[in-house]
């Protein structure tokens, strides 16, 4: 994973966001930006990349290829961001264009643990630091009902793709029992990557509320489905899945200018 290229594409999404014209229900168009909480669930690339909360993260780093160091962190996975925008084409109907920014980290996958031994040293091979970029972009039709106040309730659905990009690392652990102490230390071996667009559909329902006459806030519960071809090649989720089933609890504002 390009990770620098992703944060660089990811924050120039944001100003764009911010500085593009927006407008509420009163309005033809509208544009806003929010989070949520989000998790892949079912089958495999659910058990890989559904929610962390507050989850411990050890991370290490390579010197020349040797010996490794570790740093343990806290972290939220899944981390969120959602920019969506829309047109009224009549009272109670929008079309809505929507994308969700996805970053997922220490993912379960299958460590495929492979044992031998060099003559000295034992080892023992595993996959390791899983990590997930994914896209999903949708474009949905929305029903919405509202009160003299602007809110309401609505409903949409629509077809979807998510761009998904995964990678592992493949590492190497040797040790030693010849001394007093356990002897042990890691080695990088490789690391597996893979990008695809996936097909898919979208849904979701909630409820907006109307703050002042420039802003209005959503809630929804979101399900998104996108299908994927696994050839068993590797234990990437994109290559062991069937599906990538998406949930999530949104809270996105919108404003007008």
């Amino acid at each position: 994973m390009k990770k620098v290229r992703i944060y660089i594409i990811t924050i120039l999404l944001f100003i764009v966001s911010l500085t593009s014209k927006a407008q509420n229900y009163n309005n033809e168009f509208y544009l806003g930006m929010g989070t949520g909480l989000s998790s892949y669930l079912g089958g495999y690339f659910g058990n890989a990349y559904a929610m962390k909360v507050l989850s411990d993260y050890s991370d290490y780093y390579y010197y020349n290829s040797y010996n490794y160091s570790y740093d343990n962190n806290t972290v939220w996975s899944p981390i969120q961001f959602d920019i969506t925008g829309g047109v009224n084409v009549s009272e109670n109907f929008s079309i809505e264009l929507a994308s969700t920014f996805i970053f997922a980290i220490d993912g379960n996958i299958d460590p495929e643990f492979v044992t031998g031994n060099n003559g000295r040293y034992d080892y023992l091979d595993r996959n390791s630091r899983s990590q997930l970029y994914a896209v999903p972009v949708s474009a949905a039709l929305k029903f919405h009902s509202s009160d003299e106040y602007g809110s309401g309730f609505f409903l949409k659905a629509g077809p979807a793709f998510q761009y998904t990009s995964e990678e592992y690392d493949r590492v190497r652990e040797y040790y030693s029992y010849e001394y007093y102490y356990p002897t042990s230390y890691f080695t990088y071996l490789y690391t597996v990557s893979k990008s695809e667009w996936l097909p898919g559909f979208t849904t979701s329902m909630g409820l907006q509320f109307q703050l002042s006459e420039n802003t209005m806030s959503y809630t929804e519960l979101a399900y998104s489905y996108f299908n994927i071809n696994p050839n068993n090649q590797t234990a990437l989720a994109l290559d062991r899945a069937p599906e990538a089933q998406l949930f999530a609890f949104n809270a996105k504002v919108f404003f007008s200018f």
